[in-house]
Order: C-alpha cells, then sequence, then structure tokens
C-alpha cells in the first residue's frame, strides 16, 4: 500500500513539475512575441517637473442606446475628471444645410443622450465639455468646408447658428463647465469671420460657462477671435517622427517646434491652451500623421511612447491646461476584432501612462 502511494505520489508530483515549468515557457514565449512599452529609464518621474493638469479627460463616443454607470466608472478608476460630450450634426454639401437630431443618429449623439450623459458625469463630479461635431457628406474633411454662391454660404451659416444656439442653451441649463463651439473649421474661419463674430456674441447671450474653438494643429495660429473666448483650443494631431517604432526621445523631440509656435501664439493671445483633442492610433509610424488611419500594424509600444512624450513635454508648460484624449467607447466597440488597431487606449499600455499622469 506505501509503494502505491509514493508511486502516485511521485506520478503527481512529476505532473506538477512539468506543468510548471511547460506553463512558465509558454508565458515566456507569449513575452517574446510582444515589444515591451519601453524601459523605465526612459521615463522621468511625474512629479519633479510636472504641473498639473486642469482637464484629465476623455472625449467619449456617443454610446448606441444607453450609457452604462460602468463606463463612468472605468473613467474614473483611471483618473479621468473631464469628459467631452459629442452633439453631432450632418451637414449636405449639395444643399448647404446641417440637420441634427435625426432618430437616426445614436441616443448619444441627440438632445436626450447628451442630457442624460451630462448628468451622469455630473454625478461622478466630472467636468463636462460640450463640443458639436459635424459630419460632412463626399468624404468632405470638416476644414475644407466651402460653398460656391453667397447664397449657399449664408444658408449653411442660418442652420450652424441654430443647431449651436441650440446647443449652448442646452450647456447652460445643464450647467456644462465648457463649450467648444466649433470643431476644426479652418476655411470657414479664415473666410468668414464676421460671421463667427457675431455668433460668439450671440453664444455669450445664452451661455455663461468657458467657451472656445476646437482649431486644428495646422492652424490654430490663424484663428482671429481668441480673445473673444476663455481657452485656445487645439486638436493637437501634431506629426513628430516619420520613424515606424520612434523612441521616446526621437518623439521628445519631434514636439520642439510646435512647442515653440505654441508659446509665441499663447504669449500673444494672452490665453491658456488647452488640447480638445489628442491621441495616437495603438500602430506603427502611430506620430508620423497621427490624424490618418490607413496605418494598420499593431504597434502598442508606439502608442504609448506617444503619450508619455506628450505628457513628459506638455506638462512642463504653465499655460497648459491639460486635455481630452481621443478616445472612449461606451460600447465594446472597441473590443472587435475590426478595431485592434484604434485610437482609444482602452485594454492597451497606454492607458497605464495616462491613468499615471492623470493621477
Amino acid at each position: 500500500m506505501k509503494k502505491n502511494i509514493l508511486l502516485f505520489s511521485s506520478i503527481v508530483l512529476t505532473l506538477c513539475i512539468g506543468y510548471y515549468f511547460f506553463n512558465n515557457q509558454s508565458k515566456s514565449e507569449a513575452s517574446a512575441k510582444v515589444k515591451p512599452v519601453f524601459a523605465l529609464t526612459e521615463t522621468t518621474s511625474t512629479n519633479d517637473v510636472a504641473k498639473p493638469m486642469e482637464f484629465k479627460g476623455m472625449n467619449l463616443v456617443a454610446p448606441i442606446n444607453t450609457l452604462n454607470k460602468s463606463t463612468l466608472e472605468d473613467l474614473e478608476s483611471n483618473y479621468v475628471n473631464a469628459v467631452s460630450i459629442i452633439p453631432y450634426a450632418y451637414v449636405n454639401m449639395d444643399e448647404a444645410t446641417v440637420n441634427y437630431n435625426s432618430k437616426r443618429q445614436w441616443w448619444g449623439e441627440r438632445t436626450e443622450g447628451i442630457i442624460t450623459s451630462a448628468k451622469m458625469a455630473h454625478s461622478h463630479n466630472m467636468t463636462v465639455m460640450l463640443k458639436p461635431h459635424l459630419w460632412v457628406n463626399h468624404n468632405f474633411y470638416t476644414g475644407n468646408l466651402n460653398f460656391d454662391t453667397e447664397e449657399k454660404w449664408q444658408r449653411w451659416e442660418t442652420d450652424y447658428e441654430e443647431y449651436i444656439l441650440n446647443f449652448a442653451e442646452l450647456a447652460e441649463q445643464q450647467k456644462i463647465e465648457v463649450f467648444c463651439f466649433a470643431t476644426e473649421l479652418g476655411n470657414s474661419v479664415a473666410k468668414r469671420p464676421a460671421y463667427w463674430n457675431q455668433l460668439i456674441a450671440k453664444i455669450k447671450k445664452v451661455y455663461k460657462g468657458k467657451l472656445t474653438y476646437a482649431a486644428n494643429w495646422d492652424d490654430y495660429d490663424k484663428v482671429p477671435f481668441w480673445r473673444e473666448l476663455d481657452y485656445i483650443g487645439v486638436d493637437a494631431y501634431f506629426p513628430l517622427s516619420n520613424e515606424q517604432n520612434p523612441s521616446l526621445k526621437s518623439v521628445k523631440n519631434g514636439w520642439s517646434k510646435h512647442l515653440d509656435k505654441m508659446r509665441v501664439v499663447q504669449k500673444k493671445e494672452d490665453k491658456k491652451i488647452m488640447f480638445t483633442e489628442y491621441g495616437y492610433r495603438n500602430s506603427d509610424y502611430a506620430v508620423e500623421a497621427p490624424w490618418t488611419e490607413h496605418k494598420n500594424e499593431p504597434n502598442n509600444e508606439a502608442q504609448a511612447i506617444a503619450y508619455e512624450a506628450l505628457y513628459q513635454t506638455m506638462t512642463k508648460e504653465s499655460w497648459f491646461l491639460g486635455g481630452f484624449a481621443w478616445k472612449w467607447y461606451a460600447d465594446d466597440y472597441h473590443r472587435k476584432p475590426t478595431n485592434k488597431v484604434d485610437y482609444t487606449p482602452q485594454e492597451k499600455p497606454a492607458l497605464a501612462i495616462i491613468k499615471k499622469w492623470y493621477k
């Protein structure tokens, strides 16, 4: 009987040892296939030079049907203290019209969803920025928005004004802290400055919170009305390096010329700067042209390095208010295989970087 027990014990011990080595070998092989985020020696402490960011934010992708409490809890657990909520409108270039609150839109893009989302964010002590966006037909970039007749310009501007004032009033009613009344409309701003000045005046009559405009990274220095607003808003998709796998040092070096320009604009306008959008896809060449989406080879390290470089660079500036990372899904889109390369930091190493700096 003792021999049987000893034999059985030996077999069990052998199996346990075998499982241990097999399991650890599998983990090592799996780890070898994944690039490390980056050496810790490349990072600097967030405490020795960093200025606190006022807006530790996320742009929230509108939920399709409802906003779950767990979405806010996840954001909160990563020290996010502000969310950007986006009521989309559709621009028909052929008819020069702006349409919003359509039943075909997702719940979170319509008035009902905007109100509920803002209330839920406030219940988690988060600052809210309301940031209207435009979808334009014919795959048209909003910054190139243009019409060939004065009649079409006026028709579009009348519609846009109604759209914006509607949400300015909503922002006031819901005590939304920041209203970003337009996003990346560079050509319109350049060609029609009188329209924008009168629109800003009308917004101020119905909304008493903080005002900003989300200028694209390549034209924020040409905006003529920053003095009328509270913050300079920049969608900060600056090109930083053309390397496939850029190092932290090379990405930080890429910020130099952009930082010099921001300092000039900030001093000239005497306004602090917030990044109304900033973010990177988890792909090769992540910082070459961050506004594009055609590089689809996964590279989590590049995305994480890009965030680390941004925070190390920008938090040294006393005029930098922080901003809103692009983007955070309220639904499970980020888990779909087709979205394995995307801007969201959800369930990626970049989120640990954000959490470290937002803490």
